[in-house]
């Protein structure tokens, strides 16, 4: 099999997006069930906590990035798929970098940037392409056109995506980077990018106001980011508001109440307010699809139990 990289590569439609029907190779053990890509992680970050790595693991990494800065890229790969087999890199990510930077003095730093660069472009292992970009986060790289590509590239799959924003915040266009790469993923990858999206320009709170929580997992994941960045608060004193705008109050504020997943409309100081806001505006001249007035009718009956 070809690596991970040359197949999101390969997939990649005239729009520089992947197909709906795109996912990585299913390694899942058997008997195990199998997740969306990027699923995982996800859960991971939001509803699970881990263990902390133990002295001899941390010795054990350490001797894995050791085989990396002497040239052994393969031992090392190899230790890293069965080292990863057990800790997901999303919750080492931390680890992996401090040990790092606490052993500069006895790792090649030039091996250890072509160590990640070949994790990136030839594993076909998803924890150690992982690897290859959580460490290329130590290195200005976007400086190499093409490596920045590969970067962007391989952040279409909603497995790799944050781990690409994890690079791309540290670039001089990071903004724009971000919000570049928030548009052509859906799943995971798009409620990770508002997450680190500064919405530093109209533009991008445009655009989260408009599709910032339109993803394909849970709207209620990206609700909070979004009424925070998007300047919606603002948006609802406005005099008049076109119907696009209330609608993408409404849808908001739709994801507020769905506190499933993650906290939403009552971490608000006065929920009660804030909604009265909404349904006020809603008053107007506008001709509602009945998506719309069931959420009109969801906000009065959350105000009024």
């Amino acid at each position: 099999m070809g690596s991970l990289a040359e197949l999101i590569y390969g997939s990649k439609t005239a729009e520089g997006i992947l197909p709906d029907s795109f996912s990585l190779p299913d390694d899942t053990e058997e008997g195990k069930p199998r997740f969306a890509d990027g699923a995982m992680d996800g859960i991971m970050i939001y509803h699970m906590g881990h263990t902390p790595l133990t002295d001899e693991e941390k010795n054990e990494l350490v001797g894995l990035l050791k085989l990396a800065g002497d040239g052994k890229f393969d031992e090392a790969e190899g230790g890293f798929a069965l080292f990863c087999g057990k800790h997901r890199v999303v919750s080492i990510i931390d680890d992996i970098q401090r040990l790092i930077l606490d052993n500069k003095d006895s790792l090649d730093p030039n091996n250890m940037y072509r160590f990640a660069v070949s994790m990136l472009t030839k594993s076909a292992d998803k924890e150690c392409l992982k690897v290859g970009l959580s460490i290329l986060e130590l290195f200005d790289a976007y400086t190499d056109n093409n490596l920045a590509d590969v970067i962007r590239t391989v952040g279409l799959s909603d497995e790799f995506t944050i781990f690409s924003v994890f690079n791309m915040r540290n670039w001089p266009n990071a903004e724009k980077e971000i919000l570049e790469l928030a548009k052509k993923v859906r799943g995971w990858g798009r409620i990770h990018c508002v997450d680190f999206i500064s919405a530093d320009d109209e533009e991008t709170r445009k655009w989260l106001l408009f599709n910032g929580v339109d993803n394909d997992v849970v709207a209620a994941y990206s609700a909070m980011p979004v009424y925070e960045k998007s300047g919606m608060d603002a948006l609802i004193d406005k005099d008049e508001l076109s119907y696009e705008e209330i609608h993408a109050i409404l849808t908001i504020a739709d994801a507020l109440l769905d506190e499933g997943p993650v906290s939403g409309i009552s971490t608000f100081d006065d929920p009660e307010y804030f909604l009265e806001r909404i349904i006020k505006k809603t008053q107007a001249d506008y001709e509602f699809s009945e998506d719309d007035l069931k959420i009109i009718e969801a906000l009065k009956e959350w105000k009024s139990e």
